[in-house]
């Protein structure tokens, strides 16, 4: 269902306002084609790499997968193979997750995912996931209630609207519903998963809206990153966005990374962690020689997990295998665009192999790489057995199901208000639409929000 305008009523009604605009001094130039194409690919390859990921989601902690992944959930053998080796049995399905290096050669999947998928939706399509029902909602927002919309009243978008959340977004929700509304509702003082994955997971959208723009992406992170985390959760979501930012022009994933960790303070433990992911993947870059990238990444994954693998604060991960701290998992993210180096496939199975939050993790980091290459460059056999489809059975009032390419048609338009309002132009040439982009460096927040725990609990001042 196409619930946006079309584009060229978006460029009539804001010919006038941009007109108006003080020129911007540096304009970079993006073709409408080219952003639609890189919108399409941010968004398509934020589902495969979330149905990718998912059979794995927290089955091995504290332990990478020790295997190379093969197959996943929308293949023509629905992951077949797998099934039928795995440790763990589809009638018997406890939650018993592989926690020792040891045992990481065994197979432990969610199987109720891929037979969920299979029988729901047979002809294939992109299963109801969170990483893109909240990105889909906050879409929605920004469509309904205009591109400045606040924070209060996406909140109650959600208490409208969520079936079903977790963690942070679950803390967050149920504040709301308490009358606990943002910036409150993502404080440690009332919300324990303050640092955790959720905004990290679900800021997409806010980096494919403002190409190029990373102070806007920022603006947008501080306002509804608040609604369920702080700190390190709200920077990982400003981190991811700003990647997306600059992958509509970067020339490389390396570049990508860069300045996208240039959005968030530098102090932060965030930016700490990720930095030191740079520095050992240099220190171990891997070759082409066979084996050489597979051990070069294993020994970084250990380097990480030594530093920063008992870091998790959340109720449920506090001296626990389980970590779903933003942190961590963003530096699996980081290794699987940086081992993977532009490659789709070595991405999405060096970003899963982490383990932990194994299906948020690639999804990341395949909607940036899908950004930077665009939907015309997925690999068919993943981009295929999407057929333009995402399912839809968590979010109430919305469609049952969204077509992919008029979802990113409808999000490049809301891009176009952002760009007109934010000191860029849209003009035609040779009868093709073109973008004029501001050009702007990323800008970390001036202050500092940085959680400090002692054991589980935050330290309150």
């Amino acid at each position: 269902m196409k619930i946006f305008p079309a584009v060229t009523a978006i460029f009539l009604s804001f010919t006038i306002t941009a007109a108006a605009q003080t020129k911007t001094p540096s304009l970079r130039e993006l073709p409408y084609d080219t952003y639609l194409d890189k919108v399409e690919g941010a968004w398509m390859g934020k589902m495969i790499g979330v149905t990718f990921g998912q059979p794995w989601e927290f089955q091995y902690q504290n332990t990478p997968i020790g295997f190379d992944i093969t197959d996943w959930p929308l293949s023509p053998t629905r992951m077949k193979d797998y099934r039928a080796r795995a440790t763990n049995r589809p009638d018997h399905e406890d939650w018993d997750p592989i926690t020792s290096e040891s045992d990481n050669q065994k197979i432990i999947i969610i199987h109720r995912f891929i037979e969920d998928s299979e029988k729901e939706h047979p002809s294939f399509g992109a299963p109801d996931n969170d990483d893109i029902y909240i990105n889909l909602l906050f879409l929605y927002c920004l469509r309904k209630y205009g591109i400045d919309v606040d924070p209060v009243t996406v909140a109650h978008e959600w208490d409208a609207k969520i079936r079903q959340v977790w963690h942070a977004n679950d803390a967050g929700l149920k504040n709301i519903r308490k009358g606990i509304l943002p910036p409150d509702s993502g404080n440690p003082r009332y919300n324990l998963h303050a640092d955790d994955i959720d905004f990290q997971i679900e800021s997409d959208v806010f980096g494919m809206i403002a190409p190029g723009m990373p102070q806007v992406s920022n603006r947008y992170g501080e306002r509804m990153g608040h609604i369920m985390n702080y700190g390190d959760g709200v920077y990982g979501g400003m981190f991811i966005s700003a990647m997306y930012t600059q992958a509509f022009f970067a020339k490389n994933i390396r570049e990508v990374v860069e300045k996208g960790l240039q959005a968030i303070p530098a102090q932060s433990l965030y930016a700490q962690l990720i930095r030191d992911v740079i520095r050992w993947h240099d220190e171990n870059p891997g070759s082409s020689e066979p084996g050489a990238t597979e051990k070069a990444w294993l020994k970084t994954w250990h380097l990480v997990q030594e530093k920063w693998g008992n870091a998790d604060h959340c109720p449920d991960g506090y001296k626990q295998p389980f970590n779903i701290d933003a942190k961590l998992n963003g530096g699996y993210v980081v290794m699987g665009l940086l081992y993977g180096n532009g490659d789709w496939y070595k991405t999405m199975n060096y970003a899963t192999r982490g383990g932990q939050d194994a299906d948020c993790n690639p999804a990341n980091a395949a909607g940036i790489l899908g950004t930077l290459i665009g939907a015309h460059n997925i690999p068919a056999e993943y981009r295929d057995p999407l057929h333009n489809t995402y399912w839809n059975k968590t979010l109430a009032g919305l469609p049952d199901s969204f077509e992919i390419d008029v979802l990113s048609e409808d999000t490049a338009q809301i891009g176009l208000k952002v760009l007109l309002a934010n000191g860029g132009e849209v003009k035609t040439k040779e009868k093709k639409l073109y973008l004029e982009i501001p050009q702007q460096e990323p800008t970390a927040p001036a202050t500092l929000e940085q959680i400090e725990w002692k054991d589980d609990q935050p330290v309150l001042r």
